[in-house]
């Protein structure tokens, strides 16, 4: 094999990126897609006609790479006798897990309690969210709703799954809602509110894809859900791969 073949030559397959980031929004039929390029240009206005806050979707992508990591090309539903399907599953188990004092991976931070202490072991899988895995696949697909998970009780709306023109994911988060499972719990403050919940996620993105016939191994992504971009127009002076590396 030559060397310019092996540069060409498709060796493994993978989801891009591998970490998305939707935003909530409260604007219950309007969204963007978030930036896929570094400085890109603004994608039109922030809210919509209401003033809500359109919910920014994150784009998943499907790339052949060569052995040296480098992409050879995108693989679409527009392509020759090739089937897309995604499934993603995600999850909020804030409630249940430790109260928000700074990241538990610093050295020396202060000791961290458990959020919902009251709430007795055998009852605790009530405080996660977790919704039923969902699965789309093709072109433009009607929203799939993460509509079954529960706080408390209560159904929690936690986001969608659709796609675009060319069968690439689009995963849309929560409203930017938040909400207590009781009456008389006035929140007392911005975190570790016992008996609250919120609709961010995050969770794992994987892709089955099918080309003449054949299951090509595909590796998987990860997607979270953030708050609103309020500065759509600002640059972090910290960006979020400074902090993760």
């Amino acid at each position: 094999m030559s060397t310019d073949k092996a540069a060409t030559d498709i060796a493994y397959y993978a989801i891009h990126p591998g970490l998305g980031v939707a935003r909530v929004g409260n604007s219950r039929d309007e969204y963007y897609i978030g930036p896929e390029v570094t400085n890109p240009a603004q994608s039109g206005a922030f809210k919509d006609d209401q003033g809500a806050i359109k919910r920014q979707a994150a784009r998943f992508r499907i790339y052949g790479y060569n052995k040296d990591g480098n992409a050879i090309r995108e693989i679409t539903a527009d392509d020759p006798d090739t089937t897309i399907e995604w499934t993603v599953e995600i999850a909020n188990k804030k409630a249940g897990w430790y109260e928000f004092v700074e990241a538990l991976d610093l050295p020396g931070g202060p000791r961290a309690d458990r959020r919902n202490a009251n709430i007795p072991n055998q009852d605790r899988y009530k405080l996660d969210i977790c919704p039923k895995p969902q699965t789309v696949s093709g072109k433009n697909a009607p929203p799939a709703p993460f509509d079954d998970g529960k706080f408390m009780g209560q159904t929690v709306y936690l986001g969608e799954l659709r796609t675009d023109e060319k069968g690439r994911l689009l995963f849309l988060g929560g409203y930017g809602e938040s909400h207590s499972a009781y009456a008389d719990n006035p929140p007392a403050s911005f975190g570790n509110n016992n008996g609250w919940c919120d609709d961010m996620s995050d969770g794992s993105v994987s892709a089955k894809v099918t080309i003449g016939g054949k299951e090509l191994t595909v590796d998987p992504a990860w997607v979270v859900t953030a708050p609103p971009n309020y500065g759509t127009t600002l640059i972090g002076v910290k960006t979020m791969l400074d902090v993760m590396t």
